[in-house]
């Protein structure tokens, strides 16, 4: 996933939660303490989630920046041997 997709997602999902919090409270047959117990189960449940989003995007993230750094290593060598090629020296 891009990163673009991959924030447009979560806030996508916050935006989502938010108005479903927020029709849950219009809409709630229940007393004023059962529905703030729910809520915050809730939230708790989208805290979890987003957490878990994190560290899989967290995840990706260190993957791709140790595959970019070894990548640069390797040119860099390659790079030194030409530049050693070109000026007559020995190849390492």
């Amino acid at each position: 996933m891009s990163d673009n997709r991959c924030g447009d997602w979560m806030k996508g999902l916050l935006v989502g939660s938010l108005v479903g919090v927020i029709v849950g409270l219009l809409y709630a047959p229940k007393s004023g303490r059962e529905t703030r117990d729910e809520l915050s189960d809730r939230a708790k449940d989208i805290a979890g989630k987003l957490k878990d989003e994190y560290d899989v995007a967290f995840e990706k993230s260190k993957s791709a920046y140790e595959n970019l750094l070894r990548k640069l290593k390797e040119v860099e060598a390659r790079a030194e041997q030409k530049a050693r090629e070109i000026e007559g020296g020995p190849a390492a």
